[in-house]
């Protein structure tokens, strides 16, 4: 019996302005428990590919699947359910806010879409710190941490509603190639720990090269699978 993958693009398209084709004919499988990279020139497609896996744009044409549901046709309302629900979002600038503490910057998505302060996911945040050796600096001002430090507190974020997906846009674009192995380590070990399926758009060719599988795209299209 085949596996259902956890999530299955069919036939995507998306154009702006009714013209510019971004994607064109996409067809992709990705399997729960995959590290998966994405690799491409600047402008090739790669983060319009990414926003329309993780909800946060719509496809011109084409199906979404997801765990073997498709989610195609949700509202804007009931895409941001699903988000919160399922996808982690990791960039490649941490959006840590300056006013506040580690802590309170991993929970604030929570608050958000909450609307009220929870002990129990401050509870799950440290304990995710303290998996993540974080939870000395839990505290400390979020702009008084080390690059990797800052981009290890927006994986931890990224985690705290425990997704399904985690979608990283150049998690270690500014980063040194030492940090950048951590980091790269950090999610392989998140990947084992939780099957965690990650996406992880880069252009560090050491990296894409440690991720289960690589996907190349060029002027919208996937011209190469490994």
């Amino acid at each position: 019996m085949n596996e259902i993958p956890i999530l299955e693009l069919k036939n995507i398209f998306k154009s702006y302005n009714g013209q510019d084709l971004a994607l064109k004919n996409i067809n992709l499988k990705v399997k729960k428990g995959e590290i998966v990279a994405i690799i491409g020139q600047s402008g090739s497609g790669k983060s319009t590919l990414l926003n329309i896996i993780g909800a946060l744009d719509t496809p011109t044409k084409g199906d979404i699947y997801f765990s073997g549901e498709t989610i195609s046709h949700y509202s804007s309302k009931e895409r941001a359910v699903f988000r919160n629900k399922n996808i982690g979002f990791i960039f490649q600038f941490h959006f840590l806010l300056s006013q506040f503490n580690v802590l309170d910057n991993i929970l604030i998505p929570n608050w958000i879409e909450s609307g009220r302060y929870s002990y129990e996911k401050k509870d799950e945040a440290l304990k995710i710190l303290e998996y993540m050796d974080l939870k000395e600096i839990a505290y400390r001002n979020s702009q008084n941490i080390s690059g990797g430090q800052q981009q290890r507190v927006a994986i931890a974020r990224a985690l705290l509603n425990k997704p399904q997906i985690v979608l990283a846009d150049e998690p270690t674009g500014n980063l040194d190639s030492k940090t950048s192995q951590q980091i790269y380590n950090l999610l392989r070990e998140i990947n084992k720990k939780y099957n965690t399926t990650f996406l992880i758009v880069t252009h560090n060719p050491d990296i894409a090269l440690m991720c289960d599988r690589v996907i190349e795209i060029s002027d919208g299209e996937i011209k190469k699978e490994n």
